[in-house]
């Protein structure tokens, strides 16, 4: 079990309220004057037990007078804390697993448009474009293991659960941005390798069928479990990206080969694997406890989720009709 350090600066007149629900979570909770306001109380918990601990301090004190709180890693601890559990105040907050701040920070950084991004995209899209192109499985493994397209995704879900519009609109550019790039460049790069469309993994992109839809929805669902719980994102990461880099490079690659109908239901493919993976991740971000820390934002965050949520899924009802009604998945 992964640990971390809160240390909450407050107010002496409530440094044994924080205590109180701190030890609730763990009994490596101690508190020393000093600090912003007066007093800190430190404690030593899981990081499964992080966020609720968090959310539970800010509920009970942070109307009460000056609350600050910071949250760090820990390598190790001797002795080792001994599991607590009460049923009290931190078991009846529902949030994720780590902060929302620490979720919020991880995902912003992916919805960000910069070189470095980029150049990840155009990366991953050669490895992807050579492994479809000679048939290399290993190849085509690794462009997923990269999963680029992974952190825009998340920031857009992540900002519609929490009505966070400016980060819906730079994650959106961020995603259009790194999905032209992919298949603009996967054009050329068909062009440069001329690709036979039978080749199995090429055409494995072309067939687009439910079940595809079923991978997106269950690779988006554990993206956002990943984040919301402290898991190594980059194994659900290699999920995700299944469902999004490898058939966008197909699109492309197919186009540039003259292959019409394959390049169309690659791109569908691509539209209805990102809708279903946005739909999933908002809602286990929602399932999931994540919500603005302030209550007067609580009201526009649940309209932004239930107006994405309604958005999304007529687009993958309206897809799946177009999967179903053209036949795309016999081909």
């Amino acid at each position: 079990m992964a640990l971390k350090i809160l240390e909450a600066h407050l107010p002496t007149e409530l440094a044994a309220d924080a205590e109180e629900i701190l030890r609730e979570c763990s009994d490596q909770t101690w508190s020393e004057a000093g600090g912003r306001f007066g007093t800190i109380v430190r404690s030593v918990v899981g990081a499964d037990k992080s966020g609720g601990a968090v959310d539970a301090l800010h509920e009970a004190l942070s109307d009460r007078g000056r609350l600050m709180v910071l949250v760090g890693p820990v390598d190790a601890v001797v002795p080792r804390p001994a599991a607590t559990h009460h049923p009290a105040r931190v078991e009846r907050v529902r949030s994720a697993a780590v902060t929302r701040e620490e979720v919020y920070a991880n995902i912003a950084d992916g919805a960000k448009l910069h070189r470095h991004y980029l150049t990840l995209v155009v990366l991953a899209a050669i490895v992807a474009g050579v492994g479809l192109a000679y048939d290399n499985t290993a190849a085509v493994i690794g462009a997923m293991v990269v999963a680029p397209l992974l952190g825009p995704n998340m920031a857009i879900a992540l900002g519609i659960v929490l009505g966070d519009l400016p980060l819906v609109r730079r994650a959106l550019v961020a995603a259009g941005a790194g999905f032209t790039l992919t298949l603009v460049f996967a054009v050329f790069l068909g062009l440069a390798l001329g690709p036979d469309p039978a080749t199995p993994e090429l055409a494995a992109r072309a067939r687009v069928g439910i079940w595809d839809l079923i991978l997106a929805l269950a690779a988006g669902c554990a993206g956002a479990l990943a984040f919301t719980s402290g898991a190594p994102t980059y194994l659900t990461g290699v999920m995700v990206a299944v469902a999004l880099l490898p058939p966008t490079v197909a699109s492309g690659m197919l186009f540039s080969s003259g292959d019409w109908t394959g390049a169309g239901n690659a791109l569908l493919l691509t539209v209805s694997n990102v809708t279903a993976v946005t739909l999933a991740a908002i809602l286990t971000f929602a399932w999931r406890g994540m919500r603005p820390r302030n209550w007067w934002l609580t009201e526009r965050a649940r309209t932004s989720a239930r107006t994405g949520i309604l958005v999304f899924l007529g687009l993958l009802v309206l897809l799946a009709a177009i999967i179903y009604v053209t036949g795309a998945g016999s081909v």
